[in-house]
């Protein structure tokens, strides 16, 4: 087996991609939620049904070569403790019990479990408290959806899994006619400490101060939920997150919701750890396991993202330590 060797972050590019879905702003209260079926993605992979959401998790293999990667200590003691909780559909959600946590980046780190021979346990922790977690040793590593930026290189590591992109969910028909290049003057939704509102809109704002035209009325919520919900509720034009959660929204919305047929700076996403972290390498090499052998497609086709799907999982660093 082969462990990818640190790399430094690559460069992205703003690009368009397919892909506008309506769907039921009843069912969407039910996706704030976290508690409803999967959508098909654009690949055609069909959603599971939502009275098969819970614990039918897709096993991984045992790798002992994987799992020689371990730090002692997490060997040991046979659990790797993450962050990670519900409220990004289909990537984080409750099942329709109510209490277990599932979906595709959830059930990708259990099979990663299953390869290196440990348990993974979530604790529920909110996406802008996840890198203050690892910080202070609360947890292990951060399964949190979160895309690799400069700035989250300083402060932690990473073992890449996904690949997502940015767009816009608006009502059907568009009738602001509000794309990514005619934000002014619109009222935008964005989840709190995300990409989106740190990184995206500012740069977006910028342009339209540079421009001599009205500046956007930029929205921070907790969560991406509530940022959803100010759109359906009429305070706010348009909410800016990643293409699946929102087609995942917009596919529940009965038609009433919309996701532009644009994305906006493709970002690699990846599984958090503190700088410098033992458990990078076994992480890595598991996920490569799940590639290989079928696993990792097989979920990914399950909720319907195998659009994200990555070649290979590598860890990015600082400084390619």
């Amino acid at each position: 087996m082969t462990v990818p060797a640190p790399v430094t972050r690559p460069l992205r590019s703003r690009c368009s991609s397919a892909a506008a879905v309506g769907a039921a702003v009843s069912a969407v209260l039910v996706v704030l939620t976290g508690c409803s079926s999967v959508a098909p993605s654009d690949s055609g992979a069909a959603p599971v049904p939502a009275e098969t959401i819970g614990s039918d998790f897709i096993a991984g293999t045992f790798d002992q070569e994987a799992a020689d990667l371990l730090p002692a200590d997490i060997a040991e003691a046979g659990v790797i403790h993450a962050a990670g909780g519900p409220g990004y559909a289909p990537h984080f959600l409750l099942a329709d019990d109510g209490e277990t946590l599932t979906g595709n980046d959830i059930e990708l780190l259990l099979a990663v479990g299953d390869v290196l021979g440990v348990d993974v346990e979530h604790e529920d922790v909110g996406f802008d408290a996840m890198i203050p977690s690892l910080q202070s040793e609360r947890v292990d590593m951060a399964n949190g959806a979160m895309s690799v930026t400069d700035e989250r290189l300083a402060v932690v590591d990473y073992v890449t899994y996904f690949s997502g992109g940015t767009s816009l969910i608006v009502p059907t028909g568009n009738p602001l006619g509000i794309d990514l290049d005619s934000m002014c003057g619109r009222r935008i939704a964005v989840q709190q400490g995300t990409v989106y509102a740190d990184e995206y809109m500012p740069v977006f704002d910028d342009e339209c101060t540079e421009a001599g035209e009205e500046p956007i009325e930029i929205s921070v919520f907790p969560t991406q939920p509530d940022a959803t919900l100010a759109l359906t509720s009429g305070r706010a034009d348009a909410s800016m997150s990643d293409y699946g959660p929102l087609s995942y929204v917009a596919d529940r919305s009965e038609g009433s919701l919309e996701v532009l047929q644009e994305t906006y700076d493709p970002s690699t996403w990846g599984f958090t750890f503190p700088q410098g972290s033992d458990l990078t390498a076994a992480i890595a090499a598991a996920v490569n396991v799940l590639i290989d052998d079928g696993t990792y497609g097989e979920i990914l086709s399950k909720w319907g993202v195998t659009s994200g799907a990555i070649e290979t999982s590598e860890i990015l660093t600082n400084d390619a330590r």
